[in-house]
Parts: C-alpha cells; sequence; structure tokens
C-alpha cells in the first residue's frame, strides 16, 4: 500500500506509514470524512478569522501525538494499535458546532455518539474490524471504563491527553492568539507508566505519570497556556454571545417542533428534539454546513423564511453577525443576583414572552483541571512530597482557582436600558467591599 503523508501547519508531517499505513484507511469512511465539515472552535471563526479549521486536521493531530507518545513508552503493539486509533476518532461523535450543540440535545453528547457510531456505522465497523478483528468493541471499553491497562485511556482522555495538547496548540496557530506554546517535545520525553502506591486497582497498578525533575516546567507551561486559552479565546465575551445565540435559536427549534410547529430544513434534529431514536446514519447527516444552510432558510435566505417570529430574528442576527452584547460582572455574583431580575424585566418590556431568548446570565468557569479520580494524572520524584497528583499540586499554584467570569449577554437594542442597571450593580458589590 502506498503510504499516506499530510502535511500539517502544527507537526509538520503526519505521516501512516510501515504498521501505521492500515489505519489510514479509516480517513477514507464517511465517518471521518464528515469532520471536514465540522469547525474544530464553533463559532470562534466570528472573532478571529483564521479559526475556521476543522476536527478532521485535529484529529490527525491527536493521532499524531498518540504515535510519537506510544512510540516513546514503547507499548506492546496491539495497545499502541488500540491508543492510535482511539485518539484518531476520539471526535467521531461531534454534532454541529460541537459542543454548543450538545447544550440543547442533552443526552446526545459526542462520546455516546462516538461509540454508536464505531459499533454500529457499517463501512467505519468494517475498516476497523480490518485493522484488528473485534476492534469496535474494544473501542467502546476503551471509550468507557473497562479497558485494560487503564493508563492506555488517559493517554487519550485525562488532564494531560493527546487530545488537549493537539488542540492547544492547533487553536493557538489558527486564531493566531500568541498564548498556546508550550515544550510539547519535553512533555513527551517526560511522560512514563509507573506503579503507583496510591493507585487502587490492584489487578491494574501501572499509571501514567510525570517526572517532576524532567517535566515540571513544561507541565506548568502546558498548564498556564490552556488557561490563557480558556480567558482570551474559549471564552472570549464575543465567542460566547455567538454560541449562546445558537443555543437559543436551536432551543427555539426544539421548542416550536415539540409543540407541532416543526420548522423547515433540520428534519433529523427534528426528530431529536421529539425524543425519536435517530440512526447512527441519519446523525452522520448533521454537520456545520447542514445547520447553516438551516440558518439561512429560517431567515430567508435562498428559502421561505420561518413563520416564527423569534425564530426568524435570532438565526438572521446570527446570519448576519449581528450579535448580543455583553456586560462584564467579574466574579461578583451577588451584583449578578440583584441584577437579573430587573435585567429580565426590561427585556420582557421588549420582547414579551420571548425575553428568555434575548437575555442571559452567562457563567463561563474553567474547570478543566478538576480530574476525575480515573483521569487524574500523577507526579514522581516531587522534591517535597514524592508521588503526588497533578491535582494537589495545582492547589499551589494560581491555575489551582477556577477562573469565573460573569457577563449579562443580551440584545444591543437592550444595552442604553440596562447599562445604568449593571452600573449600579456594581457599584453596590464594591461597597460590600
Amino acid at each position: 500500500m502506498k503510504d499516506r503523508v499530510f502535511r500539517d501547519p502544527v507537526h509538520g508531517l503526519i505521516e501512516f506509514k510501515a504498521g501505521d499505513r492500515p489505519i489510514a484507511d479509516l480517513l477514507e469512511t464517511r465517518a471521518m470524512q464528515r469532520l471536514r465539515r465540522i469547525k474544530q472552535m464553533g463559532f470562534a471563526w466570528l472573532v478571529y478569522p483564521g479559526a475556521e479549521h476543522s476536527r478532521f486536521g485535529h484529529a490527525l493531530g491527536a493521532f499524531h501525538i498518540a504515535q510519537r507518545v506510544t512510540r516513546r513508552l514503547d507499548l506492546p503493539a496491539t495497545v499502541a494499535l488500540h491508543v492510535k486509533v482511539a485518539a484518531l476518532l476520539h471526535d467521531v461523535g461531534h454534532g454541529p458546532f460541537s459542543h454548543a450543540w450538545e447544550h440543547v440535545f442533552t443526552g446526545h453528547d459526542h462520546e455516546h455518539w462516538g461509540a454508536r457510531i464505531a459499533t454500529e456505522d457499517a463501512e467505519l465497523v468494517a475498516a476497523l474490524e480490518m485493522l484488528e478483528p473485534g476492534l469496535p468493541s474494544t473501542l467502546r471499553t476503551f471509550w468507557g471504563k473497562g479497558y485494560k491497562p487503564h493508563f492506555a485511556r488517559k493517554l487519550v482522555s485525562s488532564q494531560l491527553d493527546v487530545d488537549r495538547l493537539d488542540y492547544l496548540l492547533r487553536d493557538g496557530h489558527y486564531s493566531g492568539a500568541g498564548y498556546a506554546t508550550y515544550d510539547l517535545d519535553w512533555i513527551i520525553h517526560a511522560i512514563q507508566i509507573a506503579n503507583v502506591a496510591a493507585n487502587q486497582r490492584a489487578d491494574d497498578p501501572s499509571d501514567l505519570v510525570v517526572d517532576y525533575r524532567r517535566g515540571m516546567y513544561a507541565v506548568e507551561q502546558y498548564l498556564f497556556a490552556r488557561s490563557y486559552m480558556y480567558a482570551q479565546v474559549y471564552h472570549h465575551k464575543t465567542v460566547r454571545a455567538a454560541e449562546w445565540m445558537f443555543i437559543k435559536t436551536l432551543e427555539r427549534f426544539a421548542h416550536l417542533t415539540r409543540h407541532g410547529a416543526e420548522p423547515a430544513s433540520l428534519p433529523i434534529a427534528g426528530a431529536m428534539a421529539r425524543g425519536v431514536t435517530v440512526s447512527v446514519a441519519d446523525y452522520l447527516e448533521l454537520h456545520d454546513v447542514t445547520l447553516t444552510t438551516a440558518l439561512d432558510h429560517w431567515a430567508g435566505y435562498g428559502a421561505k423564511p420561518s413563520d416564527d417570529p423569534v425564530l426568524r430574528d435570532l438565526a438572521r442576527r446570527l446570519v448576519d453577525r449581528q450579535l448580543f452584547k455583553t456586560f462584564d460582572l467579574g466574579d461578583d455574583k451577588a451584583a449578578a443576583d440583584y441584577l437579573w431580575p430587573q435585567a429580565l424585566e426590561v427585556t420582557q418590556k421588549r420582547f414579551g414572552d420571548a425575553a428568555g431568548s434575548y437575555v442571559h446570565l452567562d457563567t463561563a468557569r474553567q474547570v478543566g483541571y478538576l480530574a476525575a479520580d480515573d483521569e487524574e494524572l500523577h507526579v514522581i520524584d516531587h522534591p517535597r512530597y514524592g508521588a503526588v497528583t497533578l491535582s494537589r499540586l495545582l492547589e499551589d499554584m494560581p491555575l489551582g482557582q477556577p477562573m469565573a467570569a460573569i457577563r449579562l449577554v443580551c440584545a444591543p437594542e437592550l444595552v442604553d436600558e440596562l447599562r445604568p442597571l449593571v452600573e449600579h450593580a456594581l457599584q453596590r458589590g464594591r461597597g460590600r467591599k
């Protein structure tokens, strides 16, 4: 078979050669090609014009890092195959516009759909079976919590996994933000597999660790990069406003659908809104292009506009980038609680029963460093603690406290009336201090 090589702006050449060449056949499946039509960063491109990259490119990047890590750790060939394939397919279940979609269609997160696609899509199942008999079922246990050795799962999903290691560098590159630089080479050099005394799995004592003396500065650099990217890019006020508008548009669509007035152009999402079980084949028809087309139609571009004035208005604002405005309340929850009923009253006077679609109290919390027990990363050879969890070390760092930002998001025509209310609420907060 001819080698497959991709030129990547982040990692250079990403190669499917020798024993990894058969894995490239997964890329030809419809399920993987669909990821070319899902943007990696949701609505960030409305703020950062370069952030148009897709989840397909990210999947390649995660695979590439998995190649490097499994080679560095000298994992058994079978375990290495499972890690590399899981890395390549880890986002195959994402819906249109990624995480914003999951806020509306709860219970249908990308992990759920990824497991279904890997075990129900005939084309992908056949390609996986060619790699290794029973691989679809193995991946289901890999993405769950039954796979052994357990550390292999952490390489794909943990505080320091191939997913995060790629998307920070990739999103920083395409957004143009300079906050995402960290020493990937040295982190890979510092990762080890070792038996950890605190590990409660007697039958599977090995775990993923980082040598403190060798790699902790690189890990800290990575953590700071991640914190900055959340603060300045992922949770940028305009990005969050656009995401919230998209969520409210789809919530309006779902509400109309459940009440017998389903808008045209998005029948599969309509079935999901009604609680109908959707097939994998139908789900794979959903991507950013189908959603963008539906938004255009509801707004009246290229089709008869939606009969519902709220859906029509929200879709048109989003398509035309007439985005909602934001008031920053910092971390003053008391001010937010005081302000919210007044803001809602102002909005109700303007928009009536649809007020909930035009004002929102947004809390953007970065809790990515708080790991579940099965995602915890261990640090060894610490000069003070010896062996310790990364979460424990984070308590001693500024990053140990999750950042919080409370914002009032509203339609632009509400700004003048809400501004004095916001200023008064913040003054009360300063008075309390």
